[in-house]
């Protein structure tokens, strides 16, 4: 291993490059090797390929790990599939790593654990990763009933092989589990999904604890919004699940790498937040809903049952939130090493589009420093 953290090490069979995420690799061997040099997995007939929308177009490849026999890496729950997250776009390397800890704070049933590791492919260092548990259905990570549970997925990318739209908001739903559907499972999920719109756009809501939990649609919409995550806007990996006879629940979450916006000083030394003038939130202030017309919450926001629910879920999360600030200097600390050679290996590559502060270091006291500007922010806003 080369610093702190441990090396995930990636050779193909042929040890070509991974350019493809549709076609595996197999025959790959993937090796884990802690700081003190012990290896931890050596196995020989694993299948990778390179993930993601975005961020695959970017120098720095994210990549997909499938290993033939269900293995517990660096101390996570048992799984075949995991992800390598590359982080391109966030220079701190820790945004997606705060919200993961602090959707574990939460009432979701479950958030994909993860761990803070280099990557090595075919002998070429790759920098500082993400490695991460999957989403996907299964007992070890969204438990839904194997037959007739659901775990679905609202993201505006098309392309999927089960895949509809709402009547009335039209959003776009990818089934992800049963991962072979039949019609009629399609159809009931697309029945049950409609329904819940109509009770929410059409009659009222006093139904709607009958459709969706508002417990984990209150916690799942807290965390996107302390984190200023655009991405329910698109929508974009936007997860909910539904096991037999159950209601639609919120998570999990996924997908922080643009989250958490930048804050620059006015001359007055007073934080100015910005979001690089996305306009797909609106409006673009520090002291405003991001996530207000996402999904279904526009509406949800404004019915007062949910509204207390927000209030009541935030006056519990708050002081669990306020303390992980704490663990963002600990992470710094951890992987400092990894990243500035991370920073070194990949400078100059980076537009600067998505994170204004160049350097790991400035990036990362950003980071704690908008984090807990964002907890006040909404102490302000949901005492409202």
């Amino acid at each position: 291993a080369f610093n702190n953290i441990p090396t995930v090490y990636i050779t193909t069979a042929d040890s070509s490059a991974i350019t493809s995420h549709d076609e595996w690799k197999n025959g790959s061997s993937v090796r884990i090797v802690l700081p003190d040099d012990s290896v931890v997995l050596d196995v020989a007939d694993a299948s990778v390929k390179a993930r993601g929308h975005s961020t695959f177009t970017k120098p720095k490849k994210p990549y997909a790990i499938k290993l033939a026999e269900k293995s517990s890496l660096l101390g996570m729950t048992v799984g075949k599939r995991w992800v390598l997250l590359a982080n391109f776009m966030d220079h701190s390397l820790l945004r997606n790593s705060l919200a993961l800890e602090m959707a574990k704070q939460t009432c979701l049933e479950w958030t994909p654990d993860s761990r803070l590791v280099d990557v090595v492919v075919n002998g070429q260092l790759q920098g500082c990763y993400l490695l991460c548990e999957q989403v996907r259905g299964g007992k070890n990570r969204v438990n839904v009933d194997k037959d007739n549970g659901y775990l679905i997925e609202m993201d505006s990318y098309l392309g999927e092989e089960h895949y509809f739209n709402t009547k009335y908001r039209d959003l776009p739903v990818n089934i992800k589990a049963p991962q072979n559907p039949t019609p009629q499972q399609i159809t009931a999920i697309e029945d049950y999904l409609n329904k819940i719109e109509e009770v929410i756009y059409r009659d009222s809501c006093e139904t709607l604890e009958n459709y969706i939990d508002f417990d984990t649609f209150a916690d799942w919409w807290i965390v996107h919004e302390l984190a200023q995550n655009a991405e329910p806007n698109g929508p974009r990996s936007c997860y909910m699940h539904k096991d037999v006879n159950g209601v639609l629940k919120a998570g999990p979450v996924w997908d922080f790498d643009l989250a958490f916006i930048n804050v620059g000083l006015d001359a007055g030394g007073d934080i100015r937040p910005s979001r690089f003038n996305r306009t797909d939130v609106i409006p673009l202030t520090g002291d405003s809903i991001y996530n207000g017309n996402a999904l279904w919450y526009g509406r949800l926001l404004k019915y007062p049952k949910f509204k207390n629910k927000v209030k009541e879920r935030w006056c519990t999360l708050e002081p669990k939130f306020r303390a992980l600030a704490n663990d963002i200097d600990k992470w710094q600390s951890l992987i400092e090493e990894s990243a500035i050679v991370d920073e070194k290996m990949w400078q100059g590559q980076d537009p600067a589009l998505f994170d204004t502060f160049t350097t790991f270091r400035s990036s990362v006291e950003n980071l704690k420093r908008v984090y807990l500007y964002r907890i006040d922010s909404l102490n302000k806003l949901l005492s409202e």
